[in-house]
């Protein structure tokens, strides 16, 4: 599967880079964070390696799955809306059904077309 766009991803990562530090990560270490992320390596090697607290990393790596599952989402490989539990699923319990207006259509087309007839 693509990754997401490098600089949709940048920017998603750099705002919440800027949110958990207010403004106190560089460019630089938020693109070593992909890189880390990139390579599988695990969230406390990374706050060590970056120099930053476990829950900048943990806000870093929250931001980075929510841009994977947009990404998902706008290339049609998961729904938008996952589909509800079957007990809150809504059920279709009209009467009647679309032949009915149909049928009720084709007795007034063929009665006005017997009483042209008869005039």
């Amino acid at each position: 599967m693509p990754s997401p766009s490098p600089d949709s991803r940048f920017l998603a990562l750099r705002f919440a880079a800027q949110e958990a530090t207010d403004f106190g990560m560089k460019d630089d270490a938020v693109r070593r964070f992909a890189e880390l992320r990139d390579l599988g390596t695990a969230d406390a090697e990374i706050a060590r390696e970056l120099r930053v607290p476990d829950d900048v990393v943990a806000a870093l790596v929250k931001a980075d799955q929510a841009q994977a599952l947009a990404h998902r989402i706008a290339a049609g490989e998961e729904p938008m809306y996952p589909a509800p539990d079957p007990e809150h699923r809504v059920l279709d319990t009209r009467s009647g059904s679309s032949v009915v207006p149909l049928a009720v259509l084709i007795l007034v087309l063929a009665g006005t077309i017997v009483y042209a007839l008869l005039r």
